[in-house]
């Protein structure tokens, strides 16, 4: 599975500030019930007629600010896709699908139906969702010293499994996990009171500069991903080891990249130069 990480829920979050804010949303239809987790009719009375006043995110969460103080999460899961287009376009069978006063719908569409939209009252970050997520990587709050903090109270713990664990850092998932790590030449199953120092700062130096030209790139598309106007993103020209099993290490080594398993996840690594 190739699920959207904060690469790809960041291009959305950005794509929707340029094109839906101060939007109103004159009518929402739901298809598919389940997926928006409320009685469709209090669902559809309490978003209808109201306006977009912002837009966030939180890890891989996508969050949509509305002029009533409520809030529409919306979570991707492995398949789900935000699009933005004209209202004439075929629905392409969306499950949720907001009218907007501009002549265009903003559809959420999950043809494996995992994925799914909330309705939240008062403080969404008290949400399920989000009360539990660990800090944000590419905030400032998130320093080196914070970092190398968390993981000395982690030692036991394998570092790609702490990068994959929600709790312990919000927004990795396992493309960027693997791409991180092996910028910062690190074998996957090392435990984190195994870290020199160097380590830990090449580490903390690959998931800002990873996730950050990931972001310049819209994102990832292996499988199902697509950007809120339909487009692919463009990082997956720029892989050096997620799905490169066979092919030579891109770190200038001998070696060839190999597939394991980590965490319970498929992991690419170059046995040669992580260690």
């Amino acid at each position: 599975m190739k699920l959207p990480e904060l690469p790809e829920a960041e291009t959305i979050k950005r794509e929707l500030e340029q094109s839906v804010v101060g939007l109103k949303i004159v009518d929402v239809e739901v298809p598919v019930s389940s997926v928006v987790k409320i009685p469709t009719n209090d669902f559809v009375r309490r978003v209808r007629g109201t306006t977009i006043t912002g837009i966030g995110r939180r890890a891989k969460i996508i969050l949509i600010h509305l002029s009533s103080g409520d809030t529409l999460l919306f979570h991707l899961k492995v398949a789900g896709n935000l699009l933005y287009m004209p209202a004439d376009v075929e629905k392409e069978k969306a499950q949720v699908i907001f009218v907007l006063n501009n002549g265009y719908e903003l559809r959420f569409r999950d043809p494996r139906l995992f994925g799914y939209v909330k309705l939240i009252s008062g403080d969404v970050f008290r949400s399920p969702e989000l009360s539990r997520l660990g800090p944000e990587p590419l905030s400032d709050q998130f320093t080196l010293d914070t970092f190398r903090e968390m993981l000395q109270r982690r030692p036991r713990s394998q570092i790609k499994g702490l990068l994959l664990d929600q709790s312990f850092i919000a927004g990795i998932g396992n493309i960027y996990a693997d791409e991180i790590l092996f910028y910062a030449r690190v074998y996957p199953t090392r435990p984190a009171g195994s870290l020199k120092d160097e380590e830990i700062r090449r580490i903390y130096e690959g998931i800002r500069v990873i996730l950050s030209r990931a972001i310049a790139e819209r994102g990832t598309s292996i499988i199902s991903y697509i950007d809120l106007y339909g487009k692919k993103g463009n990082y997956g020209n720029f892989l050096k080891v997620h799905y490169q099993a066979g092919k030579p290490c891109g770190n200038d080594c001998a070696g060839t990249v190999v597939k394991i398993k980590v965490a319970g996840r498929g992991t690419y690594v170059c046995p040669d130069c992580q260690k």
